[in-house]
């Protein structure tokens, strides 16, 4: 009887601990970028600076989805714009604001879904009054 309740005990035990290895395993990261989100029209920081944990291959929008923070775009691939992020609507604070990316500390040169990233990359979203002179 006693042997019964103890294997009774053990296999739900067992089969407990067993699904958690298959969840580790997909936690695993191919590249982990560091992200930042700040909206530097009120100098407030939406997503503080971490890293995300992405498959290879993925992109800075990749990254920014990974914030969890609420995204609104256009577009899809390489030709993707970035409208909202967090309720901050592009043209907002004048018509020429909007949201930009820096990549390792400069300007994007490329689409957010074109922009692959690698574990070494620092990316800061910003959102600013005037977008087109964060590229000149």
């Amino acid at each position: 009887m006693k042997k019964l309740f103890m294997v009774s005990l053990l296999v739900p035990l067992l089969t407990a601990c067993g699904g958690n290895t298959t969840s580790t395993e997909k936690a695993a990261c191919d590249v982990e970028p560091t992200i930042s989100v700040y909206n530097a029209s009120t100098e407030e920081t939406l997503f503080n600076e971490k890293s995300v944990c992405l498959e290879e291959g993925a992109t800075v929008l990749d990254a920014l989805e990974a914030t969890e923070l609420d995204i609104e775009s256009v577009g899809s691939d390489e030709m993707t714009y970035v409208t909202a992020i967090d309720g901050i609507q592009e043209k907002s604070a004048g018509q020429s604001s909007g949201w930009v990316y820096a990549f390792n500390g400069s300007p994007g040169d490329e689409g957010a879904g074109a922009k692959e990233v690698e574990s070494t990359d620092i990316i800061q979203w910003r959102f600013e009054e005037d977008a087109i002179s964060f590229f000149e």
